[in-house]
């Protein structure tokens, strides 16, 4: 008996901490130079990330037929205090408008269930500048519109129709430079969802809300890896 309880004991062992291991597809997407780029080199190797320049900006070529090339899918290990770590299987995608409907692409391939938008200050320094609200927008209204993008397999097609995430991550990139204290004290008492940076997509969560679709706020600096792992992590609980 005492065996069998044992062998029991191992195996469930297993089967919990197994489930850590096993990857997890994640979409990352947001308007261009938000920080996608920053955050996948973190989540790839820690540490301070040198400010990008244009020519670091992610661009697709074309292939034969006209079409943008996907990156390749990369795993990552996420890890975070007081968090179970899991492995994520992610792709650097571009976020010029010429290539948002591969990310819808990238989300019905790879049939990803947690999505990550990656947004910056920018509507708080310039209220003119709606690229963050732009590039949101183009996603829920896709998804809610269930739009199929061209260049999909049949397997994809088919798939795309009944597709939808488990999940949005909304991350606010950039946190220290937008960041005040009273911020960081906000985020500290697990406030940060009613910062102002956030007021501009409200009736767009309204939207993702009415479809069923549970998102999580977060704050992060991709540049410095601050937050960026637990956010995460965070999110992919809902």
């Amino acid at each position: 008996m005492s065996g069998e309880i044992v062998l029991g004991h191992a195996l469930w062992q297993i089967m919990f901490h197994g489930s850590t291991f096993v990857p997890v597809h994640v979409g990352v997407y947001g308007a261009s130079e938000t920080g996608k780029t920053t955050l996948d080199m973190q989540l790839t190797t820690k540490g301070e990330i040198r400010p990008l320049g244009e020519q670091d900006r992610t661009h697709h070529k074309k292939s034969w037929l006209g079409r943008e090339r996907m990156p390749e899918a990369t795993r990552k290990r996420v890890k975070s205090d007081g968090i179970k770590s899991r492995t994520i299987i992610s792709r650097d995608v571009g976020g010029h408008a010429e290539y948002h409907s591969m990310w819808l692409r990238d989300m019905i391939e790879r049939n990803v269930k947690t999505v990550v938008v990656v947004v910056d200050h920018r509507h708080l320094k310039d209220n003119r500048n709606t690229d963050n609200q732009v590039a949101l927008g183009y996603l829920v209204e896709a998804l809610s519109n269930k739009t199929v993008p061209k260049g999909l397999s049949i397997r994809a097609r088919l798939r795309a129709k009944r597709y939808t995430p488990n999940r949005i991550i909304l991350l606010a990139n950039k946190a220290d430079q937008w960041m005040e204290d009273e911020d960081f004290f906000m985020w500290e008492r697990g406030l940060i969802a009613r910062h102002s940076i956030f007021d501009v997509f409200r009736n767009t969560l309204y939207q993702l809300q009415g479809m069923q679709i549970p998102v999580h706020l977060g704050a992060v600096s991709a540049r410095y890896g601050w937050n960026v792992e637990g956010a995460i992590l965070k999110g992919m609980k809902i």
